[in-house]
């Protein structure tokens, strides 16, 4: 079996779009996938932010995606983590830095770890930076 680690670094809303639906549909494929949320995509992963769809960065496609009200990037995240072998983290750096504590964002992730246990994780397979 592949497997696939994504790290999510953007706040922009279509990286984040794209990047969580290749999570989902390589998960659902069979391939084993890993994602980490850090730095100022963490800040997109906020439970408020969210639900009110205050969103850091929306273009044009982005806007779209919200007009059509089609699955946004945590529905994304949770259908491929509940149909195939995919698990979502937390950086604890980002987490400490934002000062949130992982109560406060949506409930899509796994595990809150650093960089370094991370890199452990997606040793031996393919690591994408979005």
């Amino acid at each position: 079996m592949e497997k696939i680690s994504l790290v999510l670094a953007s706040d922009d809303f279509e990286k984040l779009q794209a990047a969580s639906m290749m999570a989902s549909v390589a998960a659902v494929s069979g391939m084993t996938v890993n994602v980490f949320v850090t730095m100022a995509a963490m800040a997109c992963f906020v439970k408020e932010r969210v639900e009110k769809k205050e969103f850091l960065k929306v273009g044009e496609v982005g806007k779209a995606i919200l007009r059509k009200k089609a699955p946004l990037y945590p529905d994304l995240l949770a259908q491929g983590r509940e149909m195939g072998e995919m698990k979502v983290y937390a950086c604890s750096l980002a987490l400490d830095l934002l000062e949130k504590p992982l109560e406060e964002m949506i409930p899509v992730f796994d595990e809150v770890v650093g960089v370094a246990t991370f890199l452990g994780i997606a040793e031996g397979g393919q690591i994408l930076f979005v």
